[in-house]
């Protein structure tokens, strides 16, 4: 992985990514590595192939053999991070439709970069709980984790405690468990009722007592 975690380079690549896609730059694949100058230390050879690959598929409208690529580099421990943020930005209702069996696939780290998709578009409100509520019972704790992670700032919704509660029924794993009720007993909720509901609480505390 070039980004090493660090957030400076995260930021970096979201802004580049950006401009590769950008009109000024479309279909001008030599600006991938001038627009790269200066962020050595983030990104290697192989993160500028991956970009140079996406000015050119989708400039020449095909997208469909660039997700195949994206896929594999999903495999791929050294660029999961880069084609995980690379697939988000390219997201769309659109493309979403082209992303059929993303979410069934067997490495984890495919349906996680779906789900990112997934919640990029439920944030502007063009997919509902019901899209995602598969994943919520996906057999990786790294996508469930995922998926309550990023739903957790919209646990006032009915909708997204609805889901919280259900899974709550059923998850065995401890940090997401925690997770889901902190999401449900947090402040934003409480603000927004003017105060906690002692009901609701003890009925997801019963909830959690049916596990060790």
């Amino acid at each position: 992985m070039e980004i090493k975690g660090d957030e400076d380079c995260q930021l970096a690549l979201y802004k580049i990514i950006s401009q590769l896609l950008s009109e000024e730059y479309r279909g001008n694949k030599s600006r991938v590595g001038e627009i790269l100058n200066g962020y050595d230390e983030c990104f290697g050879e192989d993160v500028a192939s991956l970009l140079s690959d996406m000015v050119f598929y989708v400039e020449n409208g095909e997208v469909e053999k660039f997700l195949d690529i994206l896929r594999e580099k999903l495999r791929d421990k050294k660029l999961r991070d880069e084609a995980t943020l690379i697939l988000r930005e390219l997201c769309s209702r659109e493309l979403l439709d082209r992303l059929e069996g993303w979410g069934e696939d067997l490495e984890p780290s495919v349906r996680i970069a779906y789900l990112k998709c997934l919640l990029k578009l439920f944030d502007r409100g063009e997919v509902g709980v019901e899209d995602l509520a598969p994943l919520a019972e996906d057999p990786s704790p790294k996508v469930r984790l995922a998926l309550v992670s990023s739903l957790s700032i919209y646990a006032e919704r009915e909708d997204v405690k609805k889901l919280f509660i259900e899974m709550l029924g059923r998850e065995s794993r401890g940090e997401i468990r925690n997770l889901i009720l902190e999401a449900l007993s947090s402040k934003t909720q409480a603000e927004a009722s003017g105060k906690l509901d002692e009901r609701f609480l003890s009925k997801i505390i019963k909830k959690l007592r049916r596990f060790p």
